[in-house]
């Protein structure tokens, strides 16, 4: 049975089973252009963790929602950019995170962003995660992360490489998320964690279910030492 999603104009997503906190997405997986694999990724991990997540249905070239608003030449980037926060806030919602205000999250969330690059950056065997340098998460939860990836990754192989803000720190609207933009959009509060993971070609075409498997890990150890036990 195919994983039922909610259709809009420039995405589609799926809200989770309720109890998970946080969502994974894939922003660039239309041709052309697409991050290839990244969808398969974002489904399988909706399946295997119970997580929300969203998968863009349109191609970067027409409506990048990794941007931040008046900063893409398509007209209707603005509009995709509405469209993928609204949809946030409808998980959001869904889970029942948010303050009567419905601007700040009372319980940590994980907001992991999956793209794809290019062999040639890393070698075969690498991701990089961004965080611009620390503004799209806690340095706690960074901290985890960092110690929880290195740890899985080399269960994996010995010679995955894991690099963090170097080449694909992220576009600053990863930190909107958590402090908000320029243009009025108040961002979730300290709360909010992003990641945004740059996965290489060989391992998502080759190491897909290590992969999901890795993410899953990293959803669950999430919940259990950050969400759990908040009261």
């Amino acid at each position: 049975m195919p994983l039922p999603f909610i259709q809009q104009n420039f995405l589609k997503y799926n809200k989770g089973k309720g109890f998970i906190s946080g969502h994974v997405e894939a922003l660039h997986a239309m041709p052309p252009s697409a991050d290839k694999f990244t969808d398969k990724i974002v489904e399988q991990l909706i399946v295997k963790t119970g997580c929300a997540g969203i998968v863009s249905i349109v191609s970067r070239t027409e409506c990048d929602l990794n941007r931040s608003p008046n900063k893409h030449p398509n007209k209707h980037n603005d509009e995709g950019i509405k469209e993928y926060r609204k949809t946030i806030q409808d998980i959001l919602d869904f889970l029942h995170l948010l303050d009567p205000s419905k601007t700040r999250l009372m319980k940590p969330y994980l907001h992991l962003s999956f793209h794809g690059m290019k062999d040639i950056h890393y070698g075969p065997f690498a991701m990089e995660i961004g965080t611009l340098k620390g503004d799209s998460c806690s340095p706690a939860v960074k901290m985890w992360l960092a110690n929880l990836l290195s740890k899985k990754a080399k269960q994996i192989s010995p010679e995955i490489k894991v690099v963090w803000d170097q080449k694909f720190i992220g576009d600053k609207s990863i930190g909107y998320h958590r402090l908000g933009d320029e243009n009025g959009y108040p961002g979730y509060g300290n709360h909010f964690h992003t990641f945004q993971i740059e996965l290489s070609q060989t391992m998502r075409r080759k190491h897909l279910l290590q992969m999901i498997d890795l993410f899953s890990e990293v959803i669950s150890d999430f919940q259990t030492r950050f969400v759990a036990f908040e009261p």
